[in-house]
């Protein structure tokens, strides 16, 4: 192990790897901004180091779920949880492209299990185009689902009326 991390500096050298580190970092920031700008996704935790986390949410659940009760805002959890998972399921089956998930607990939540997206952007191939092409297809997997989604939009729409 030793010789492979001495060949790859002696190859890529110190500046080639902060090159690449510095490339990675400001991948992920601007694929924070990307999700933040974009009205059906949810940045959960901004990027630390080229690892960030975030979930489709459609604009009218967002909007029914800053003001929903502690209650109601589980029960918002519990389907977003469920469209996440068949989200990337769909998406690595269909092998386009691949984004891990994971469960957190963020403290805008209750502390609630939350299941989202995860992100580690260190592929140096990764281009900005390839990123938007992943939250085209997020959204375009999202519409395919029969069992949380309509859940969702029918919960939001009862909160507002």
């Amino acid at each position: 192990m030793a010789m492979l991390v001495h060949a790859c500096l002696q190859v890529i050298g110190r500046q080639g790897y902060e090159i690449l580190i510095n490339r990675s970092l400001d991948k992920a920031r601007y694929f924070a901004q990307l999700i933040k700008e974009h009205a059906q996704f949810e940045l959960i935790t901004e990027p630390e180091l080229c690892l960030l986390t975030y979930r489709f949410v459609p604009a009218q659940v967002q909007q029914a779920m800053a003001t929903a009760s502690a209650e109601k805002l589980q029960k918002f959890n519990e389907l977003l949880n469920g469209l996440t998972k068949f989200i990337q399921k769909t998406q690595r089956e269909e092998g386009r492209s691949f984004v891990s998930r994971t469960r957190i607990k963020p403290e805008r939540y209750q502390r609630q299990d939350t299941v989202v997206f995860r992100v580690v952007l260190a592929n140096p191939l990764t281009t900005d185009q390839i990123l938007l092409d992943v939250l085209e297809e997020q959204q375009q997997v999202a519409a395919l689902d029969k069992e949380f989604l309509p859940r969702l939009l029918q919960m939001a729409k009862d909160s507002t009326a």
